[in-house]
């Protein structure tokens, strides 16, 4: 018999939620390629979740406890969840059970728990620490080639992270301090923390469900930028200047969701000499280079016209959603665009 009987407490609802949460949660992701590193995620959430559940349903009847190796899971799941969402061009291969080596190895030590959950923190640590240099690489990439970074970027997966992180730093001190900690503070800290996890899984999934759009160029801009310069950087400024006057010609900026791959096609230029030029010679990113040039644009539409609303404005000067129009504004000139722009409108 699984279990000596359904004397269930709050905690073991939460856990069976977080079960099925994980399992439907693989359900909607399956066949996505890109999504293989959450759905690999949510299972192993769910088998630690329900090896979690047995073994509290049995206490004083289980001989041997194996959920305190699964804290070395953590780590490796969430790197590679990572990993392969923002490179999908590097998707899970065997060579990848590696990371899984250290559970393995703990499983017979399980008694010695303290010892495996210090290993499974220091373990998670490390991982989460590889995680967000994925997340880092992942922005300056985008900036390299869109102008429209907003709707791609995953900042709501990095504040994902820290505040799992946060948990699993918050669940170590928990578990280290139930020897000391009275009934009923030490049911309610537990409860309190698998109901945080079960929101953290639930905002993970929603969150990559609605995601609008990925970047996936990501190695292959980190290659083209590992190449030798095409070009002097003497040279650099000169073939700016001249890229620069044939964007501001042509106003090809106020094109929403403008990439480099576009400019290329319109100037006859490779992509890797437009990314040098703009660089070297301009000594911005691509996607900084054209919003600037948008706040500039938007900025002559708020002084010639200024009975025209913010938003028509913004359309024009190739922002592609209010969203983008308020972050840029936001990251170029510490203003929202009503505050940068109603003075020019108005003359003061």
């Amino acid at each position: 018999m699984l279990l000596t009987g359904f004397n269930l407490q709050s905690v073991n609802i939460i856990q069976i939620l977080a079960i099925f949460a994980g399992l439907l949660g693989v359900a909607l992701l399956v066949g996505e390629r890109r999504y293989q590193g959450l759905i690999l995620a949510l299972l192993m959430q769910s088998v630690m979740m329900a090896f979690n559940l047995y073994e509290e349903l049995n206490v004083g009847s289980v001989s041997w406890y194996v959920t305190p190796a699964f804290s070395l899971t953590l780590g490796p799941i969430f790197y590679l969840l990572v990993r392969v969402l923002l490179v999908p061009e590097q998707p899970l291969t065997w060579p990848d059970a590696r990371h899984f080596i250290a559970t393995l190895i703990a499983l017979p030590l399980t008694p010695f728990f303290q010892w495996v959950l210090l290993a499974g923190a220091l373990s998670q640590l490390l991982y989460f620490a590889a995680a967000f240099k994925w997340l880092r690489r992942y922005h300056a990439a985008i900036a390299e080639r869109q102008a429209d970074t907003t709707p791609a970027e995953l900042h709501w997966l990095y504040n994902t992270l820290v505040v799992l992180l946060i948990l699993l730093i918050l669940d170590m001190v928990r578990v280290n301090l139930q020897s000391v900690m009275v009934s009923p503070y030490r049911e309610i800290w537990y409860l309190l923390d698998q109901i945080a996890f079960l929101i953290v899984l639930c905002v993970a999934v929603v969150g990559l469900v609605r995601q609008p759009a990925l970047f996936s160029g990501v190695s292959e801009v980190e290659q083209t930028n590992a190449e030798p310069a095409p070009h002097e950087d003497s040279q650099a400024a000169a073939i700016f200047a001249s890229l620069d006057a044939q964007i501001r010609e042509h106003q090809w900026y106020c094109q929403p969701r403008i990439c480099l791959q576009d400019i290329a096609g319109f100037t006859g230029l490779s992509v890797k000499d437009i990314s040098w030029s703009i660089n070297t010679g301009g000594g911005v990113s691509f996607a900084d280079y054209i919003n600037q040039l948008r706040i500039d644009r938007a900025a002559e539409m708020a002084k010639a016209t200024p009975q025209r609303n913010l938003l028509d404005i913004a359309m024009d000067a190739g922002f592609s959603s209010k969203s983008s129009f308020n972050a840029v504004f936001k990251k170029h000139t510490g203003k929202t665009p009503g505050q940068y722009l109603n003075p020019l409108r108005t003359g003061a």
